[in-house]
């Protein structure tokens, strides 16, 4: 399938900023995942729907039954269509006239959000019924960016998907300066997350990152310029997909300007998606931000106060592993960072 429908979409940082009672994520959780359901769908089968391979303004590209196809968005739904269409829904549709429209949207498995930049209240989709979320990073031109990480890693969580870091343009390193990267996301590896050193010039890591992603559905994300598209190319040269030079002082040129799905055959479906330069939580509050920290779960067993926040209050476990260094110095710091930014008034 080649690219259609392009819509200009940058990730800038939103404010989403709001209160709420301490407790456990859940994928079901409507300040995590938005389940999407609308229409009459509730006996349709997930496997006779078609598949939402591009948005466009009031129209999307769909995939079904090996063909692909344009459909009209009904007015109620195109006028919230960011927040209530994403790529990867499936939906069924509506033929009259010769004219196809979108008929429903079937509940989704799983999903990638962030808030709106203009109203950070609203959810804005990114993409749907993903299995695994690979946050593609370089170690150089753009540099490695650890703090994105983090954040994507707590929208992935919070959205059911799994998580995986693609390390793209490692052939730009020496020995010792990829053992010194690569040992950043050591962390990472800690929680499980796999982290897969990859060169498209060289070839290196494709077979790995191609095993990974087949007969799943996978999003790739991240900054601009970290060779997405690229990697998309190296893992079925069919795509042919654009890519684009870095402008001079390191930063990507955003050549994929909305996300699109792809299929790779055997139930291989991979969606490209916008650069970003930063990218903002959606509904996430400063109650449930530590839950989104696997890691600071043990350790807070011993704090001195069951509702520990692990910044401030004295005889705070984590902060003290943190110190020891037996907790990531670089993840708590990360996790400080965000604290200190949920506590901020909404702007």
């Amino acid at each position: 399938m080649k690219k259609r429908g392009r819509e200009n979409d940058e990730w800038d940082e939103p404010a989403a900023r709001r209160g709420g009672k301490r407790r456990k994520p859940d994928a079901a959780d409507d300040g995590a995942i938005e389940t999407g359901a609308w229409g009459d769908v509730a006996n349709v089968d997930p496997r006779d729907a078609a598949i939402v391979i591009s948005i466009g303004s009031g129209r999307c590209r769909l995939f079904h039954e090996e063909r692909e196809f344009d459909c009209m968005v009904p007015p109620e739904l195109a006028k919230r269509q960011k927040s209530a269409l994403a790529v990867g829904d499936r939906v069924v549709t509506d033929t009259s006239d010769g004219v196809c429209r979108l008929g429903g949207v079937l509940a989704r498995r799983t999903v990638l959000s962030r808030p709106d930049p203009l109203n950070p209240r609203v959810q804005r989709l990114i993409a749907a019924n993903i299995d695994v979320v690979i946050h593609v990073v370089s170690v150089k031109a753009p540099p490695l960016r650890p703090r994105l990480i983090d954040r994507f890693l707590i929208a992935i969580q919070r959205g059911g998907a799994q998580a995986a870091i693609c390390v793209n343009k490692i052939d730009l390193l020496d020995d010792i300066e990829r053992a010194r990267e690569l040992a950043t996301l050591d962390p990472y590896r800690a929680l499980g997350v796999p982290v897969i050193g990859c060169s498209v010039k060289a070839g290196e890591g494709i077979a790995e990152l191609r095993a990974l992603v087949e007969g799943k559905t996978c999003a790739l994300v991240g900054h601009s310029g970290v060779g997405k598209s690229s990697i998309l190319n190296a893992l079925d040269e069919r795509l042919d997909i654009a890519t684009g030079e870095l402008h001079r002082r390191g930063t990507g040129r955003h050549t994929t300007t909305a996300s699109t799905l792809h299929d790779l055959g055997g139930g291989t479906y991979l969606i490209d998606t916008p650069g970003i330069r930063e990218f903002g939580l959606w509904n996430l509050t400063l109650e449930t931000l530590r839950d989104y920290f696997p890691e600071f779960a043990e350790p807070g067993e011993y704090c001195r106060f069951n509702d520990c926040t692990h910044l401030h209050e004295p005889g705070c476990a984590v902060k003290e592993r943190a110190e020891s260094g037996e907790l990531s110095r670089a993840r708590y710091d990360a996790y400080v960072r965000l604290a200190e930014d949920l506590s901020q008034p909404s702007r």
